[in-house]
């Protein structure tokens, strides 16, 4: 859908794969070294703290397949099946190449150098790279009575959660402007003035940008200039177009602790093959379909999915790829079931096959999706009561760190899609 989000007034079993920290993943993650800048805490299933922790492992080209079912989760590339926790790294990897190759496009790793300054009030940014150079800024709100490093919530468009609720757990806000980084339609922005016109969806741009604010962060607080902002508690959110963003720079970045997007559609959550059937909602509106989407801003994907938004069952992998790109991470969909065009079976889908990661993974409450209320009456992108509570669990398993996580997979009736149809695997039990 075409509205955009309001302003923001409104643990893993095992030793290789971790939640937020413990074992379920509510306590203060496990130190590491590594970061961009120093000795830098790393929680278990990424101590180094990489915004790609598997880029040193080989991956092959995906091919083509034909499969009009949410492809295997759990089997590589090569055929065979993940049987130990400690190989989802690497086929995260996998997952991360066919998304890139199929749908979104490359996104680039950290540049030359990134620089910048960090405050209660803005964050600056500065980026060089292959003798170009680019600087952009963004807004800081840290709430009253915040000591320490605080957990913030990075805003596409400033986001739309409740303003409230963000103040009472303690968390800051950046509000970040996505749209300098490249333009939903033609892909232009800070992003292509350093790599040029690559072909990738403008939401790599958009993950690009959040990549290099994340590094200040990091680099900051290891050179001891930032103890404003914890680079380990940082979330990201944003509602319809912003929401597929914020979908998408979550899944892409692992220091991410927590994404939250919000009724994201067709370019965001909704699984494409499931939004190919037309589901309707209780409004007697259909999803909206690709066709569409891809009319209404091409730059919500790359340019190489033109070639596959007709043919989709011949992508080895769909949006709940993107949804397992966050295993063990923080990930709340928050969804709207009344609106026939967001599509509430396709992110349901999506969502539910995702949690099969998780749950193979010992770590199924750090996921959920909440579908809403359909005797709510309930606009696009305007938060709502039901949705203050998922909201805080999740702030305080993945941000703050003050309770274990309380995920589920909530769908509603008008917005439940039935995964049997949907896959025809099962999760294996990982060692």
């Amino acid at each position: 859908m075409s509205a955009g989000g309001a302003p923001m007034m409104t643990g893993g079993t095992g030793s290789n794969v971790g939640g937020a920290g413990t074992a379920t993943g509510g306590a203060p993650p496990t130190a590491g070294t590594g970061g961009s800048g120093g000795t830098t805490p790393g929680p278990k299933y990424n101590p180094d703290f990489k915004e790609f922790y598997g880029e040193d492992c080989p991956v092959s080209e995906p091919a083509e397949v034909n499969n009009s079912k949410l492809p295997d989760l759990f089997q590589n590339l090569d055929g065979s099946r993940l049987s130990q926790k400690d190989q989802w790294r690497c086929r995260r990897a996998e997952l991360k190449r066919i998304v890139e190759k199929f749908i979104h496009g490359e996104k680039p790793g950290k540049p030359e150098k990134v620089t910048g300054s960090v405050s209660k009030t803005s964050i600056s940014v500065k980026v060089e790279h292959m003798g170009k150079s680019v600087s952009f800024s963004v807004p800081v709100s840290i709430p009253a009575g915040v000591t320490g490093p605080a957990a913030v919530i990075i805003g596409l468009g400033g986001g739309s959660l409740s303003s409230k609720v963000l103040m009472e757990e303690g968390v800051g806000t950046i509000n970040y402007n996505n749209g300098t980084l490249a333009d939903e339609k033609s892909r232009s922005g800070l992003f292509t003035q350093i790599y040029g016109s690559t072909g990738a969806s403008a939401q790599i741009g958009w993950a690009w940008g959040v990549s290099r604010i994340i590094d200040v962060l990091v680099d900051e607080k290891a050179a001891g200039r930032n103890d404003v902002i914890d680079p380990m508690a940082v979330g990201v959110t944003g509602c319809s177009r912003l929401g597929k963003g914020a979908f998408t720079i979550g899944a892409f970045d692992e220091r991410i602790a927590l994404g939250i997007p919000q009724e994201s559609g067709t370019g965001g959550v909704s699984a494409f093959r499931v939004v190919n059937t037309a589901p309707v909602g209780p409004n007697g509106k259909p999803a909206q379909s690709l066709d569409s989407a891809w009319s209404e801003a091409q730059g919500w994907f790359g340019t190489a999915f033109q070639t596959y938004k007709g043919k989709v069952n011949s992508i080895p992998g769909d949006t709940h790829s993107l949804v397992a790109m966050y295993a063990p991470r923080g990930l709340l969909v928050l969804d709207n079931s009344r609106i026939g065009e967001l599509g509430a079976p396709a992110q349901h889908a999506a969502s539910a096959a995702g949690a099969l990661v998780y749950k193979a993974l010992g770590v199924e409450k750090n996921i959920e999706y909440h579908g809403g209320r359909p005797d709510d009456p309930h606009n696009h992108c305007s938060f709502y009561a039901e949705q203050e509570q998922p909201l805080r669990d999740a702030i305080r398993a993945f941000l703050t760190h003050k309770a274990e996580p309380n995920g589920k997979i909530e769908p509603q009736p008008a917005g439940t899609a039935d995964l049997t149809k949907w896959i025809d695997w099962q999760a294996p039990t990982l060692n």
